[in-house]
């Protein structure tokens, strides 16, 4: 098993990846996953390289008012 699926079977179940799973449900709900996805992917290329991807979404469920 890769070292990036490590991390990430590390962190299942952590506080981070439900509020990512919540997030994913409530957009998807209003039809607009495809949308929140891709602007929390280009705010975080944008970013320094130190935005999680939680506080991505985060930011673009509030921008797409979601």
């Amino acid at each position: 098993m890769d070292k990036f699926q490590e991390e990430f079977l590390d962190k299942v179940g952590s506080d981070e990846i439900i509020k990512i799973s919540e997030i994913l449900n409530r957009v998807n709900k209003q039809k607009k996953l495809v949308e929140v996805v891709y602007y929390a992917l280009t705010t975080m290329s944008k970013s320094d390289g130190t935005m999680s991807p939680l506080l991505a979404l985060q930011i673009a469920e509030e921008d797409w008012d979601v």
